[in-house]
């Protein structure tokens, strides 16, 4: 790739991030003709159109979406580059899109941000809760958090940190229903899972002594959200499975109880993952060293 063609992507970042061509020939300190050339050569080059233009507006084609996003990641880094030359006078800025599951996002993200723009407060944050596993690129997301219940997938992640699945019941369904003193009873009594189409759910616990039981079941209510889940719980409706980070502030306010202390379930992780090859954004790579010292801490 040659040099022109380098500046004709860093020309079509600067049109779409100031919203016009002469806005942009400003910015870049040329001629609006200049601007409108450097975009036709790149069309040409890409031989597709990225632009819909009008005597009114201007519009991003679907292709010219795709295309925009890693110009956009080559104009920050460029702007990095030049800045590195004075250290001190660096001040991360541009846009980060992350996406969350919706109970660890509401739970335990969102109270960090505040922080975060403390520290980087040209930096401009998307927050999208989704439950469901999305494609990062397609979606143009940079930091994708995920908190499962298993060993980190083989690709290249982020561990940021662990969590303990708990047993819990409200003390109004142990007093009418029974506390169990040992797995075999737990198959008598109702539950309430986090649980997709694929029932029953098949869990294990194990004690220290290295005795594993494995469990069957089919809730009585199941529900997409953990936080739906604990609300459930808490009416009274059913023993369930609550990731630690949610159920120790409701042990510790009696309004959950946590049954079978002793018996372990899986240990979940709490991990990161971007789209991004060798190169990671200053800006991003500032955001994962933030979240992952918050949440180990």
């Amino acid at each position: 790739m040659d040099a022109g063609q380098l500046y004709r992507m860093l020309v079509f970042a600067n049109v779409v991030e100031q919203g016009s061509l002469t806005a942009a020939a400003e910015e870049l300190g040329i001629s609006r003709s200049m601007v409108s050339q450097h975009l036709k050569k790149l069309e040409l080059r890409c031989e597709t159109q990225l632009i819909q233009r009008t005597t009114r507006k201007m519009a991003l084609t679907h292709e010219g979406q795709n295309f925009y996003y890693y110009c956009a990641e080559l104009l920050q880094l460029a702007k990095q580059a030049e800045n590195a030359t004075h250290p001190d006078d660096i001040e991360l800025h541009g846009s980060i899109k992350i996406l969350a599951p919706v109970c660890f996002g509401e739970h335990d993200l969102i109270k960090h941000i505040g922080a975060f723009h403390r520290l980087h407060p040209k930096i401009h944050i998307s927050i999208q809760l989704e439950d469901r596993h999305m494609s990062l690129r397609e979606n143009k997301i940079d930091i994708a958090i995920q908190a499962d219940a298993q060993i980190v997938p083989q690709i290249e992640a982020i561990k940021l940190a662990q969590f303990d699945e708990y047993l819990v019941a409200s003390p109004q369904y142990l007093e009418q229903h029974g506390s169990p003193l040992h797995p075999d009873m737990l198959q008598m009594h109702q539950w309430v899972l986090q649980a997709s189409n694929q029932l029953p759910k098949r869990c294990q616990i194990k004690n220290s002594y290295g005795d594993k039981f494995t469990l069957n079941i089919n809730p009585f209510i199941s529900c997409n959200s953990n936080l739906g889940v604990m609300s459930l719980i808490k009416q009274g409706l059913g023993i369930g499975i609550l990731p630690s980070y949610l159920a120790q502030p409701q042990i510790a306010s009696k309004h959950l109880v946590h049954i079978l202390s002793d018996y372990h379930l899986q240990e979940g992780v709490i991990y990161a993952t971007h789209p991004f090859n060798d190169v990671v954004p200053p800006k991003v790579k500032a955001f994962l060293d933030f979240i992952e010292e918050r949440l180990k801490a």
